[in-house]
């Protein structure tokens, strides 16, 4: 008998090492991918060359994590590729994974935003949430939509490089056509006098509100900023991150 149970638990053992020897090759390899991908766009000469890059090393890095789904390393490779994942990813790769264990690898928060993000998918009726102004008035989302055609919702922050740069683009944008758009600014700042001083400073002509209980950064499943939703008069969601160009093309 007590060698029975000494067979059963060598075998267990040996089956445990396996799997963690499998675990750490796919760490190993998804990390040359990353190495690889490193150096190539050191080398990139173009915007879309670099473009290029970026979806083969998604589509490879997924392959990796999508061989052993609920392996410790799909786990890690699935929190690194989250926020570049196309929608039918996150679905492939959460509709395999016990949602127990989310909490424990760190993706529980990636998940409730994959959530919110299909609720708030092109095509469905926006989702409405509550934020405060500068006097401290709570507002909505609603209070902003339909009284133009179209209205750019921009979630940013006043520590955001990348969302001051687009500024200029969209003051532009609204100058053009102030007849048919409309912008609200929806900052996720946590301090208010951050907030209000780059509003001030960058001279936004158009309303400022503040997400100060991370309602609308829930709602919409903004994992990273800036993040534009363009919604219709109706409360139609037509896009998320538009470019300039598409936003351009729908207002014709």
């Amino acid at each position: 008998m007590k060698r029975i149970y000494y067979i059963l638990c060598l075998a267990m053992l040996v089956t445990a090492c396996k799997r963690e020897d499998k675990s750490a090759e796919l760490i190993a390899e998804y990390q040359a991918l990353n190495e690889r991908v490193s150096e190539e766009f050191q080398q990139a000469e173009s915007p879309q060359q670099a473009d290029s890059i970026l979806k083969v090393f998604i589509n490879e890095a997924f392959a990796l994590q999508q061989a052993q789904p609920e392996s410790e390393a799909a786990y890690v490779i699935l929190s690194d590729l989250f926020y570049v994942l196309s929608m039918e990813q996150k679905e492939q790769a959460f509709s395999i994974l016990n949602p127990d264990s989310l909490e424990a690898h760190e993706l529980q928060r990636a998940y409730d935003a994959f959530q919110a993000e299909k609720k708030t998918a092109v095509g469905l009726r926006f989702t409405d949430f509550n934020a405060l102004t500068q006097d401290q008035n709570e507002v909505a989302l609603s209070d902003f939509v339909g009284k133009s055609d179209f209205l750019i919702v921009d979630f940013w922050a006043s520590w955001c490089g990348p969302c001051r740069r687009s500024m200029p683009a969209l003051k532009e944008l609204l100058l053009k056509h102030s007849d048919r758009l409309a912008i609200v600014g929806v900052s996720v700042d946590e301090s208010e006098e951050s907030w209000i001083q780059a509003f001030e400073a960058l001279e936004l002509t158009w309303p400022q509100i503040r997400d100060a209980k991370e309602e609308g950064s829930k709602a919409y499943g903004i994992t990273a900023i800036p993040h534009t939703v363009l919604i219709s008069r109706d409360g139609t969601i037509l896009a998320h991150n538009p470019s300039h160009a598409e936003i351009e093309e729908l207002l014709k």
